[in-house]
């Protein structure tokens, strides 16, 4: 998102394929390969924000609640009207 004053703002949704290999086992390697793009993002003027996947798909109330708390936080944050 490009937000007003030229502010850049990144959310992901990270499922195992951020994490795992192919076969679905914990990769140090994949987790350093998406710490390493965060990186690249933040030193290009991007802040980044995160979900973890798991929590956006267990309860489809308690995952609009948190969406809705951090779009609120957001866009308070950054001094935007909702």
């Amino acid at each position: 998102m490009l937000l007003p004053q030229n502010q850049r703002v990144v959310i992901e949704i990270d499922g195992k394929q951020h994490y795992c290999d192919d076969e679905g086992r914990p990769s140090p390697r994949k987790y350093a390969e998406m710490m390493a793009e965060d990186r690249r993002l933040r030193l290009a003027g991007y802040e980044v924000f995160r979900f973890g996947a798991a929590e956006l798909a267990a309860d489809p109330h308690s995952s609009s609640t948190t969406v809705r708390a951090f779009i609120t936080e957001l866009f308070l944050r950054y001094h935007l009207r909702l």
